[in-house]
């Protein structure tokens, strides 16, 4: 299933559309962060999964973390060289298989966590809902700041970001500004500290 099906169904089916404001804000949020990422990965993972094999991985999502994987390790398995007619058919079934047991095992810890919540009491349910997300956003940016080159480049980037989000400016202005604003002044910062560096090394 499509990564869009489950928003196109809340928005149309269950007449949950938030409105074309709410949607460009959203867009222009995401795009403004991994936007140069959709021309990248497609260049990228092309050789590798071919044309089959990336129309279905563009259609069901998790190409990095579980697509590509998949295809590398049945490719391996078959002896099957990259970019030739027997790759991508290796490919499309590696993917289509990995498809098939990724719904399988989100169906079960759908209808596991559904039982589980209503097992659980109230405040705890309570808790999950309220603190879930901070704690995933938490995590996210702790490994963000630990996997950067130089702690500074990520905490500029930030920085730039949080000031230039709370100009008084439109929401998608901002949005869109921070994030650019952000990867601009993290790349100034990387630039300005690795010629100092550089020098010191032919020194």
């Amino acid at each position: 299933m499509p990564d869009h099906a489950a928003g196109l169904y809340l928005s149309f089916g269950l007449g949950a559309w938030p409105g074309i404001d709410a949607v460009r804000r959203a867009f222009l949020a995401i795009a403004a962060f991994v936007g140069v990422i959709w021309v990248i990965e497609p260049i990228s993972y092309f050789p590798m999964l071919g044309v089959s094999g990336t129309y279905m991985s563009f259609l069901s999502g998790n190409i990095g973390n579980m697509r590509l994987p998949v295809v590398i390790a049945c490719q391996n398995a078959v002896d099957a060289e990259t970019a030739t007619k027997k790759a991508e058919v290796v490919a499309v079934i590696g993917i289509a298989v990995s498809v098939i047991v990724n719904i399988g095992f989100v169906l079960a810890m759908v209808l596991l966590g559904t039982y589980i919540l209503s097992v659980l009491p109230e405040f705890a349910v309570a808790m999950l809902k309220n603190y879930t997300l901070p704690a995933i956003f938490a995590a996210v940016f702790v490994m963000f700041i630990n996997t950067a080159k130089q702690r500074l480049h990520a905490v500029v980037a930030i920085g730039v970001g949080l000031a230039i989000l709370a100009l008084p400016l439109s929401e998608v202005i901002n949005v869109t500004a921070a994030g650019v604003s952000g990867i601009i002044a993290s790349l100034l910062v990387a630039t300005l500290t690795k010629a100092p560096e550089e020098k010191a090394g032919k020194n």
